[in-house]
């Protein structure tokens, strides 16, 4: 609601850096990223659609993938977003920003880490691949879907419950494992005395010296041991359950 009241539709053209079309879309934009999709995020197709897209059935866009100026997309049946940016805001030389509509044909696909540009017509069953952009359309071929992740298909439900789960599960007990020993350090020593019988008993709790040591332990495990940790138990499991990559004939 908050798109449709600020600035109504993206209408294509050229505006000036700072002015009131720029200040209405830096708000837009702002707000999109601090609100997000909510209850939507789902079926962000839907979500689009209600900001103004053109996007037709069977569209599948990845919960990382960013769209903006939302009325200026047209996106075909059938397309697959992964991780991409679809964007058609630009930058110009002379002081301004332009906005250029962007079609995607039927059947294509944009994998990870890719770049739609203002202006960009893909034509159908056009497969981008990753690390790439609308401005190397020579470089698209069909053999790219293959690395299209929204259309492959999800690993079974049994797979994910015998297998998947408990590693991400043992992979988040093990990254937290520092801050909780720390945690439960910190209940188990009578570090203070006192009782909770008013608001000014609470606030000393808060500001007693020994309790700020903890709660700096704990920042400093969670920036510095757990990320250790986490990268240390994915290198045993790519290693225990992969092993090592080989070429593909």
């Amino acid at each position: 609601a908050a798109k449709w009241c600020i600035i109504g539709r993206y209408v294509e053209g050229r505006y000036p850096i700072f002015g009131k079309e720029y200040l209405k879309w830096w708000m837009v934009s702002q707000l999109q990223e601090f609100l997000g999709a909510g209850v939507l995020e789902n079926n962000l197709s839907l979500y689009y659609r209600l900001l103004g897209a053109k996007i037709a059935s069977g569209v599948k866009i990845s919960k990382d993938t960013r769209l903006s100026e939302f009325d200026l997309l047209h996106i075909g049946s059938d397309v697959a977003l992964d991780n991409a940016t679809v964007r058609p805001f630009a930058m110009d030389s002379r002081g301004c920003f332009t906005l250029r509509k962007i079609q995607i044909g039927d059947n294509s696909c944009v994998c990870a880490k890719s770049v739609i540009a203002g202006g960009a017509t893909l034509p159908e069953g056009t497969c981008v691949g990753p690390l790439s952009s609308s401005h190397e359309l020579c470089d698209a071929r069909p053999e790219n879907r293959m690395h299209c992740r929204p259309l492959r298909a999800l690993p079974p439900l049994w797979l994910k419950v015998l297998c998947g789960w408990p590693i991400l599960l043992l992979q988040r007990t093990l990254t937290l494992s520092p801050v909780l020993l720390l945690m439960v350090h910190m209940a188990s020593t009578e570090w203070y005395v006192g009782s909770f019988t008013s608001i000014q008993d609470g606030v000393e709790y808060i500001a007693t010296p020994e309790r700020m040591g903890y709660l700096f332990g704990f920042i400093i495990l969670h920036r510095t041991v757990c990320p250790c940790l986490a990268l240390a138990y994915a290198i045993l499991v790519k290693r225990c359950i992969i092993g090592a990559f080989r070429p593909t004939p």
